[in-house]
């Protein structure tokens, strides 16, 4: 049962999956990074068309890079190989905690199953972007502490310490939310068992030095590369978080992220209320506080997305598991009909042509035209050189006035600017070919001098 389970929930993750392009621009900027990486030898700091990027610690783009570097260029597959991976290592972890908890396989396996089988987590482990990742960090962080917490104090050194190295990696994937949600949580849990002292004894004490050493290394030399004042000024200048939403977002998402999992809310909530008058058994009262207070946090923090939900999805998987453990078969029926049914979701989406994105359908127009020549960009949005970038596998120069280029060169640039250009009597300019771009048209330019 056991080998089956993880066996079959790597299928499900892996199925299929370099099928699609990386159509969305949120995919394709991650690895256009991995390529720059790669391409440039720059590891420590990440460059994003050419440009310091700031805004995601590297962890990401490391796991997208060092399969690339080896296979010589990024694919779509390589780039969701760590999202997929993250997941089957979440199911399979939750599967040994369902079953610490519970006490039997089937619980074990059951929740890994509704984790897995839910829209948002099967999705999302098919992303190339950081949020399957994160929430693999925080299960880790989560189920080490739990696991030095219900056992003797020689094991419990290793266990913080496997606890912080993952929060350590969790900041070196989003950034400090990798260490807050975690500590908030587990200080949230020790505060009720009344054991909040275990904070500042020597066990932890040790797992901060290595979440510090973890993260320190990075930061570090991304200092010493960049500079203390410019690295500031990055920081500074980074507005990531800007989607706002109502304060009962995320109590109309969860129906449907979660989904069909959501529908065990009610009951898992009466299965609790009747166990009221009882003492929860320990791990079964951490996963209570861990669903509670992060879905509280999430809610009342200004800044809202339906991704933002993903690391409260395996708490509820954990404890709806524990629920129905004596209905082995009928979830595992549920679970291969929902496997099917969002495999068939991503047949549709492949059958509706998204391998052909707009960006590759132009860089292989353009190839003929340019041959081994550079390519440049005049007026050109993020986006689109984004798309350049990636799929003619350089770094398109952006050139500010077309006047200034010496020589034959070749320019890219949106129709209304050489308009604008031909307005100003700016030449010579030869007008070389025309390009349908997504909802515009591009137009290649040769200069002569």
């Amino acid at each position: 049962m056991i080998a089956g389970f993880i066996l079959v929930s790597g299928f499900v993750l892996f199925y299929n999956l370099g099928a699609k392009s990386l159509e969305n621009h949120g995919y394709l900027r991650y690895a256009e990074i991995a390529r720059e990486m790669i391409r440039s030898g720059e590891w420590v700091v990440p460059h994003y068309n050419g440009e310091i990027y700031i805004e995601k610690p590297p962890l990401l783009f490391w796991l997208m890079a060092i399969p690339s570097w080896f296979y010589g260029s990024v694919t779509p597959l390589i780039a969701r190989l760590p999202s997929a991976l993250s997941a089957w290592a979440g199911v399979v972890i939750l599967f040994l905690w369902g079953r610490r908890v519970y006490g039997t396989v089937q619980a074990g396996i059951i929740s890994g199953c509704l984790c897995l089988m839910s829209f948002q987590y099967f999705f999302e482990a098919r992303n190339p972007k950081t949020d399957m990742l994160f929430c693999l960090m925080i299960v880790l962080s989560l189920y080490f502490f739990y696991l030095g917490y219900d056992t003797n104090r020689r094991k419990s050194y290793l266990f913080y310490g496997l606890s912080f190295f993952s929060m350590g990696l969790g900041t070196l994937t989003k950034g400090p939310v990798g260490i807050v949600i975690p500590i908030m949580i587990v200080a949230a849990f020790l505060l009720k068992e009344r054991q909040i002292k275990i904070l500042v004894s020597r066990e932890f004490l040790f797992g901060w030095a290595v979440f510090a050493v973890t993260v320190l290394i990075w930061v570090t030399l991304f200092i010493n590369k960049v500079g203390w004042e410019q690295s500031i000024a990055l920081v500074k200048s980074t507005g990531v978080m800007t989607r706002r939403a109502p304060i009962y977002f995320y109590f109309l998402k969860i129906c449907g992220q979660f989904f069909p999992v959501s529908l065990t809310l009610p009951f898992l909530f009466l299965h609790l209320w009747r166990k009221r008058g009882e003492r929860l058994q320990q791990g079964e009262s951490f996963l209570l506080t861990w669903f509670v207070l992060l879905f509280v946090l999430l809610t009342l923090y200004t800044f809202r997305a339906s991704r933002y939900l993903l690391p409260v999805l395996p708490s509820l998987a954990l404890m709806a598991g524990g629920m129905l453990r004596k209905r082995f078969l009928h979830v595992v029926i549920v679970f291969c009909l929902f496997v099917l049914i969002w495999h068939g979701v991503e047949w549709h989406r492949v059958g509706k042509n998204l391998v052909r994105s707009p960006g590759m359908v132009l860089v292989g127009e353009l190839r003929p035209v340019l041959g081994g020549a550079p390519l440049s960009g005049y007026k050109l949005d993020v986006n689109t050189l984004e798309e350049l970038n990636f799929y003619l596998d350089r770094v398109t120069l952006i050139v500010k006035e077309v006047g200034q280029l010496p020589g034959k060169k070749f320019i890219l640039m949106p129709e209304n600017a050489y308009r604008e250009l031909q307005a100003k009597g700016q030449g010579p300019l030869h007008l070389l070919r025309e390009f349908a771009y997504e909802k515009e048209r591009l137009y290649l330019i040769s200069t002569v001098d």
